[in-house]
């Protein structure tokens, strides 16, 4: 603690990180009294110990956030005592805030936010220090903050928090981590976990941009053909088919569906369904659009031979 000549304002305070307690010098300063008894003093740097004239709580608001009231618990009242000291660690395990000092300003910022809550300078004696710190004079009760140690966490109001301000803080984790969380630390959230929808977390997880939609429109039938083949099935049935075949037409949406018993029945599948359009519906088949799948790749032959066109879509893609 180093003292000065000069006599400082009853609301100037002046973070110390070797003070245990907050120290005051002004009686107005604290909000409520207990008298103190007792033998133990305030030690200063010298070894001289100071009375303690009583005990008591404070809280001031944030100059930048008048909603954060900050705490000043176990607050101290020693009249001969020449400044007002802040308890750097009371101070941040009272109001889970921390320190930060700069060569010209100090800052006090919230553990959760970082949001800036609190500014102080250094004064011609070199000296951090909070100028015009004034007591709550409100006459409603005085906010009980949180410590590290609690059991309940809620670092600067009672108002409960939605669960995707949470999601969002706790760097998007799964809803079960989330439940973990809010169990152990007794947090509660404003709506329904399950109906929480994140944007982010769907966007981070894309393996590809969104496709656009096509406006491409078919007037007729078997202008083009998709194509799939689905299989081997997880079991094998009594009839021993294990793959299907679709076709679909991309005008009329009809789909035939075709059993196969291995792929390399495709192609032969497929002359049955051309053969059958020709026949029966009297329209030529004019494009088939396939992936590259080898059960396909025997197509090529076939296609250039009776004039259909092989459209062939991208790796990875349903279209």
């Amino acid at each position: 603690m180093i003292a000065s000549s000069s006599s400082s304002s009853n609301n100037t305070w002046y973070p110390d990180s070797g003070a245990s307690n907050h120290v005051t010098n002004v009686s107005q300063n604290i909000q409520q009294f207990t008298p103190f008894e007792g033998p133990d003093q305030i030690h200063i740097g010298n070894g001289q110990g100071l009375h303690i004239n009583s005990t008591g709580v404070t809280t001031f608001p944030s100059a930048t956030n008048p909603k954060f009231q900050f705490a000043l618990n176990n607050l101290l009242f020693v009249p001969s005592i020449t400044k007002n000291l802040i308890s750097v660690s009371q101070f941040s395990k009272d109001n889970s805030v921390f320190f930060e000092f700069h060569p010209s300003v100090c800052l006090v910022k919230s553990q959760d936010t970082k949001e800036i809550l609190l500014q102080g300078l250094v004064g011609p004696d070199g000296l951090y220090q909070f100028p015009a710190l004034l007591p709550t004079t409100s006459t409603q009760p005085v906010q009980h903050f949180k410590t590290a140690t609690s059991p309940s966490v809620n670092t600067t109001s009672q108002k409960s928090v939605s669960f995707a301000t949470w999601h969002s803080r706790l760097g998007h984790p799964n809803v079960d981590v989330m439940k973990l969380v809010f169990r152990n630390f007794n947090i509660q959230s404003v709506n329904n976990i399950e109906s929480t929808f994140c944007v982010s977390c769907c966007l981070g997880k894309s393996h590809r941009l969104p496709s656009n939609f096509s406006k491409t429109v078919y007037t007729t039938s078997f202008e083009l053909i998709f194509s799939n083949l689905w299989g081997p099935a997880p079991a094998t049935p009594t009839c021993g088919y294990q793959y299907y075949l679709t076709f679909v037409d991309a005008h009329t949406r009809f789909t035939w569906i075709y059993l196969l018993k291995n792929k390399a029945q495709t192609l032969g599948i497929f002359k049955q369904f051309h053969t059958m359009v020709k026949n029966q519906y009297n329209q030529p088949i004019k494009a088939l659009q396939t992936d590259w799948g080898g059960e396909y790749r025997t197509f090529t032959t076939y296609l250039n031979d009776v004039g259909i066109q092989h459209r062939i879509i991208c790796p990875h893609t349903h279209h």
